[in-house]
């Protein structure tokens, strides 16, 4: 195996093990509030004292919004330079044209992902965090939208990437002189 496949191949490979650690700390961010809201840690009741369950429920989801909030903008950003650098070691490695394919795409949705998509849902999402249930209904959807649209490109991005790295693992067949 060349040396630009192979790291195109580790690239790959770290990439979407990143993909799927980030999709399980999102949820495990909002585990651990409701695990915290329930709590009967004594230093822990002590600290929140005689708090209304809603508002602590309000608080410890806030807190995890915010964790996620940081980790997928910066995961945003973090992925345009991995991405780029795998479609450049594509090229190198002369992988082909589906995988470069596959890879550029990659590189778009991120970009999408990264410049629109996370931004406008961090931005809804904190307009509706302390919102009443029934208000701000149309911001709701909206955030919603995009959080389900996040998923779904994310999804897909990472879809992509198992088929480029299943084309990458095919045996290459040597190529036929001309005329033969």
């Amino acid at each position: 195996m060349n040396r630009p496949l192979l790291l195109l191949f580790l690239l790959l490979g770290a990439w979407l093990g990143a993909t799927v650690f980030m999709w399980q700390t999102a949820i495990q961010n909002f585990t651990v509030a409701g695990r915290l809201e329930i709590s009967r840690d004594e230093g822990f009741r002590k600290v929140v004292g005689e708090l209304p369950r809603q508002d602590l429920r309000a608080a410890l989801r806030y807190q995890a919004s915010e964790v996620n909030r940081l980790f997928f903008e910066g995961w945003g950003w973090v992925q345009i330079p991995l991405a780029a650098a795998a479609f450049a070691l594509a090229w190198l490695a002369r992988a082909g044209r589906a995988v470069r394919i596959l890879l550029g795409t990659m590189l778009a949705i991120v970009a999408v992902l990264a410049a629109y998509v996370v931004p406008e849902t961090i931005r809804l999402g904190r307009l509706i965090d302390f919102a009443a249930a029934g208000a701000a209904a149309e911001t709701r959807s909206m955030f919603w939208a995009l959080h389900h649209s996040y998923t779904g490109l994310d999804m897909l991005k990472f879809g992509l990437g198992l088929a480029a790295a299943a084309l990458l693992l095919r045996p290459r067949r040597p190529r036929s002189p001309e005329g033969a």
